[in-house]
């Protein structure tokens, strides 16, 4: 039986592993898949074609970050066994995404149907409770209590955005405050990683040897 002292152990070293800005990165390339294309679709280029140049980039950033936890990160926390009842709440946690997109993605069928729901307030309640809802049962499940505000920034700026554009009859505000808040994330997930390395100045191998 485990302890609510183990408990708490594994929770610090748990959390740990997202101490290092690794969330934020992930953040800042999300917010760029989705304002890159806006931005590149305005000034000429076609959707699809828009997305196309994004992708390559998006997927270049990632695989960037996750060597740099693989090779960076990782040795110098040391790879660790999470308690049976962490892994069943991480099982959990990829079950909500996916039921989330598919409500979400019948839903907006629903508005795009429905003369009458078709609306600029109306068709943003799904691109805002869709992240809201996901963010949250991340912060729950991993218990990282920052993730409600990251959900409840990417569930506002993008509807809000739409919003505002559309008021204010202005074709760069929706791209503009997406990549604005992704060069915050960046900002920020710069921060945390010379905050990590600091602290985490030497691998765990060379800890050992010392």
């Amino acid at each position: 039986m485990v302890t609510p002292g183990e408990k708490k152990i594994e929770r610090t070293v748990f959390t740990s592993y997202f101490q290092n800005g690794f969330i934020e990165a992930f953040m800042c390339i999300f917010l760029l898949q989705l304002g890159l294309p806006v931005l590149f679709s305005r000034s000429g280029f076609g959707d699809l074609q828009s997305a196309l140049i994004v992708l390559p980039i998006a997927l270049a950033l990632l695989v960037v970050v996750f060597l740099i936890r693989k090779f960076i990160i990782i040795p110098r926390l040391g790879r660790v066994t999470f308690l049976p009842e962490r892994r069943r709440r991480l099982s959990i946690l990829v079950i909500i995404p996916i039921l989330t997109l598919t409500v979400n993605a019948i839903v907006i069928y629903f508005i795009f149907e429905n003369d009458s729901m078709r609306n600029i307030f109306v068709s943003q309640i799904p691109f805002s409770l869709s992240p809201i809802i996901v963010f949250c049962a991340a912060a729950y499940f991993l218990d990282m209590k920052r993730l409600y505000i990251y959900g409840a920034i990417v569930g506002v700026i993008i509807p809000l955005s739409k919003i505002l554009e559309t008021v204010l009859i202005s074709r760069d505000i929706l791209p503009g405050i997406i990549l604005f808040t992704a060069f915050i994330f960046f900002c920020m997930a710069t921060v945390f990683f010379i905050a990590f390395l600091k602290k985490y100045h030497v691998t765990r191998d060379e800890k050992v040897g010392k």
